[in-house]
């Protein structure tokens, strides 16, 4: 069974029953990630094509209320609606169906989404984040270790935050480069003398600012930790 998306919705198959049985065998492949504990890349895609099926129910709603024009099919890549005059041209049931199916899908679409949130939220709450030594005024770049539980290590990664703004909006984008992973063993190494350690080695950044993600959560460190880890230091940079 393929994984849901915005292409399930766009099948020549006019079959209700089979259109629904897909769409929903679809929805439970990308929730057995979330219980197989793995929230990265699911949620994110999960949020988007939510947000892309509302769109379109939005545009096609603007259209009913203010344009004297009919559907006539979909861009799948654009992910945009096409559109003709009204005219003789017949109304296409096709491009009703697809439409009754966005409406039916979208609750549970949404059910899957509120799932991943409350994992997320799970891991949010129990990943301990807190600063290394003294911390220095300029906090864009620096250091942050996080626990990988399953394989027994503490990852030393280092990070640059960058400040865009698209329209109105700002926003941080965070680049990380891992640096070196220590095994964790019955007397672990303190995360200062890693932090000294590293300033040694690395003389462009003297007094870094330097992070620490614990937790003691056996969940997947690159579909899991990771991702929240760095939406944790993000928001810890902004604050």
């Amino acid at each position: 069974m393929e994984r849901i998306s915005i292409k399930s919705f766009f099948s020549p198959e006019t079959d209700w029953e089979l259109n629904q049985y897909r769409i929903l065998g679809g929805i439970k492949e990308v929730c057995i990630d979330f219980d197989k504990k793995k929230i990265y890349p699911t949620l994110a895609m999960l949020i988007k094509l939510k947000h892309s099926l509302d769109q379109i129910k939005e545009e096609r709603n603007n259209l009913n209320d203010k344009f004297p024009r009919q559907i006539k099919g979909f861009d799948i890549n654009e992910q945009k609606i096409i559109y003709e005059p009204l005219g003789d041209l017949n109304h296409n049931d096709n491009i009703e169906l697809i439409f009754t199916l966005i409406e039916w899908a979208l609750p549970y679409i949404t059910e899957a989404i509120d799932k991943g949130i409350v994992l997320f939220d799970f891991v949010d709450k129990n990943i301990m984040f807190e600063q290394v030594g003294i911390m220095p005024m300029y906090k864009d770049e620096g250091y942050f270790f996080i626990t990988d539980n399953i394989a027994f290590e503490l990852q030393v990664h280092r990070y640059e935050c960058s400040l865009f703004a698209s329209g109105k909006d700002k926003y941080r984008a965070l680049k990380t480069e891992f640096v070196r992973s220590e095994r964790q063993k019955i007397i672990r190494r303190s995360p200062e003398s890693i932090k000294h350690e590293l300033i040694k080695e690395r003389k462009d950044l003297p007094n870094p600012a330097t992070f620490l993600c614990d937790s003691d959560l056996d969940f997947p460190f690159e579909e899991t930790i990771f991702p929240v880890a760095k939406r944790k230091l993000i928001a810890h940079i902004a604050a």
